[in-house]
């Protein structure tokens, strides 16, 4: 009796173990998710209801740089302490705020339009995450800044397409999970087998 109950126990806290490393994974997957939204938002925002596009991309580069240290801190490279790799991507991330402020201040005279100056300020941010993955060898951050490039031409061809940016990033938060989800519910399965 006393054998069962503590078999009963032992496979209540494996099962409470296994679920916290799922929620623990996908807490680790948000930084990325995090970064995608902010350029999901920023082209929609910024597109449909009319917002400063400089207010917004400017304000959302520090919290990207942010994002990026954490998955920089969760994956540090080898040879790096954690001091250097903040070091470096803050280096790196205040160089392009400094691009964005530069290229706002040349724009005084309004010579470039509102439009244009939004899609200039998502590829330096798109610049600044895919280069953050290169540079912390993180394939993820690269892919999240390639999203973010691909949407400056299509703010760029089409009036209307912070809907269509905003269901395409829906589609890649979906598919995301989606495949987060099913490693984690083969590794339950493999660990039920075991």
């Amino acid at each position: 009796m006393a054998g069962a109950s503590s078999t009963s126990s032992d496979g209540l806290a494996e099962t409470h173990r296994r679920a916290t490393r799922k929620w623990i994974g996908l807490l680790a997957e948000l930084p990325y998710f995090a970064i995608v939204v902010i350029g999901i938002v920023g082209v929609s925002w910024t597109n449909v209801l009319g917002v400063p596009v400089a207010t917004y991309w400017v304000t959302m580069t520090p919290i990207a740089a942010l994002l990026c240290v954490c998955v920089g801190w969760a994956h540090l490279p080898r040879g790096r302490t954690r001091l250097d790799m903040v070091a470096i991507l803050l280096g790196q991330w205040a160089a392009v705020l400094v691009a964005m402020y530069l290229i706002h201040v040349s724009n005084a005279d309004g010579l470039v339009t509102h439009d244009a100056l939004g899609s200039i300020l998502l590829t330096l941010l798109a610049l600044g995450v895919f280069i953050s993955g290169l540079d912390l060898r993180t394939w993820k951050l690269c892919v999240a800044g390639a999203f973010l490039a691909l949407a400056v031409p299509f703010v760029a061809w089409f009036a209307d397409a912070g809907l269509f940016i905003f269901l395409i990033g829906v589609v890649l938060i979906a598919l995301g999970l989606l495949i987060w989800w099913a490693a984690h519910g083969r590794l339950r399965t493999g660990d039920l087998k075991q």
